[in-house]
């Protein structure tokens, strides 16, 4: 099975924009058409961006949706320890985490909606791209649905 480190800006977006490409990721996701990996890093970001009163306002997430988005990934997703912390590697350092969740997930994928992060293409061997690619890949596994 694949194995894909999606960044918080496709998770967020597939939880609050439900005819878009990073819901389809987080359908997949749920269907178990690939492994995702987090680290508490990554959720922790998550919660941090679903609070934001500009977002949670602007989308009208309740409390409860936002809960159980955020433990479906805690306890769905495969989440590393995150003690691997690389520095300086992504166009954002904001971004580290997610290649740092990447290489010790020992993941096939990271997926993005940064166009600057998508520039990077590979980090050892771990394929950077957006999520319609990524969804082009799934669907040329075998076994796909």
């Amino acid at each position: 099975m694949l194995r894909a480190v999606v960044d918080t800006n496709i998770l967020v977006s597939g939880f609050i924009s439900p005819l878009s490409y990073p819901r389809e990721i987080e359908k997949r996701w749920r269907n178990e058409q690939f492994a995702l990996f987090t680290s508490p890093q990554i959720i922790d970001e998550i919660r941090r961006v679903l609070y934001l009163p500009r977002i949670k306002q602007k989308y009208s997430l309740s409390e409860s949706d936002i809960r159980a988005f955020i433990l479906a990934i805690t306890y769905k997703a495969s989440c590393t320890a995150g003690s691997l912390i690389l520095s300086g590697v992504a166009p954002d350092p904001g971004d580290d985490k997610i290649i740092s969740c990447a290489v010790e997930a020992q993941a096939d994928f990271i997926v993005t909606g940064d166009k600057k992060f998508q520039q990077l293409e590979e980090y050892q061997k771990i394929r950077i791209m957006n999520a319609e690619s990524f969804i082009k890949i799934l669907d040329d596994e075998p076994g796909s649905v």
